[in-house]
């Protein structure tokens, strides 16, 4: 039963799926103790704590007007000569060409909400800082939310943190679809036949390719043993592929997925049917378009050992060969039926 393994992770009919284990630096007693080389970053004193303060709550005064609809309390957040520049690099310049241009966006969308997540603000000199974060707008509540990346830089003029320039960024971040595309190659079917047993894995996308899912189908001896599910994902919050995988006999887990060059790196873990928990980490490796490998170590089952997997090939399930009768060419697994004979 290598391709189970292989694919889903499950040895011996136990599900064995992955945690993520993310690498570790090595840091000996010596280098603890001593100090950074490196010059450090003095601290923010009581000054530029309260500056930070004034500035975050500039930015909440921004979405709270935002989300009211008030276009004129917006503009007046701005220093007179303040602009705005939109992902196209086109930009608004002044308080009142601001505050007409969130009146026809208000008025255009008037259900429109906005959400700050801030993620630095940083000083330059003593009246100038900049305040990096992503926005969340949701035009409509029936609407997905649109999320930009955007740089605000303020100014302090008498005392007051006003914004000198708004910015909206690209957003360079790869989707879930784009990230999931590595993985692109698995799709179709796949077999491995040996002497113990027949797996035959396949992968397709969802409808909006947001996931692969994979079914598998396990016989011996011509006959099924085994069957199962796998859903593989990006996860945006670890930054990294997920799987999760639920077989026939009652045992499941998931999987963390690392990429070295053509190589996956599969770190599973999972619970058997019994409540076992088990590990491994698998190892795939496209070979060709149409080939690949895999191998399993590190397997506990129970808290208990097991022999690691050499390595096993996996080829793609070849298509349906085509059958041609006189001018006529049928697909080998087409029904044909005689027409009956005519009454005479």
């Amino acid at each position: 039963m290598r391709s189970i393994l292989t694919m889903v992770g499950v040895a011996l009919g136990l599900v064995t799926m992955a945690v993520a284990q993310g690498p570790q630096k090595n840091i000996s007693a010596d280098s603890a103790a001593k100090p950074e080389t490196a010059t450090a970053l003095p601290k923010p004193g009581p000054a530029d704590q309260q500056d930070e303060k004034s500035i975050r709550l500039a930015a909440e005064a921004f979405a709270k007007a935002y989300n009211a609809g008030d276009a004129q309390t917006i503009a007046r957040l701005f220093v007179v000569g303040g602009e705005i520049v939109n992902e196209e690099g086109q930009s608004t310049e002044g308080r009142e060409s601001i505050e007409q241009e969130f009146t026809v966006i208000f008025k255009e969308h008037p259900k429109t909400h906005m959400d700050l997540a801030i993620e630095s603000i940083r000083f330059i000199g003593s009246d100038m800082a900049i305040e990096d974060g992503m926005a969340t707008v949701t035009h409509e509540p029936d609407e997905p939310a649109q999320r930009s990346p955007y740089s605000v830089t303020y100014a302090r003029q008498d005392g007051k943190w006003l914004t000198a320039s708004a910015r909206d960024l690209p957003d360079d971040t790869p989707t879930p679809e784009e990230q999931l595309k590595q993985l692109q190659w698995m799709i179709g079917e796949w077999v491995d036949e040996s002497p113990e047993a027949l797996v035959m894995t396949s992968y397709h996308w969802t409808d909006n390719q947001c996931y692969i899912l994979s079914e598998f189908k396990v016989q011996v001896g011509g006959r099924p043993v085994m069957t199962g599910t796998q859903r593989i994902g990006w996860d945006p919050l670890a930054k990294t592929i997920r799987s999760w995988v639920f077989d026939s006999e009652g045992g499941f887990g998931e999987g963390i997925w690392t990429r070295e060059g053509n190589q996956w790196i599969v770190k599973k873990t999972g619970v058997t049917r019994d409540g076992k928990v088990a590990s491994a980490t698998n190892i795939i490796s496209r070979v060709s378009k149409d080939r690949m490998t895999w191998q399993q170590r590190d397997r506990t089952i129970g808290g208990e050992k097991t022999p690691d997997i050499a390595e096993t090939p996996i080829t793609r399930k070849p298509p349906l060969p085509q059958v041609s009768s006189g001018t006529v060419t049928v697909n080998a697994e087409t029904p044909i039926t005689r027409n009956p004979p005519t009454s005479k």
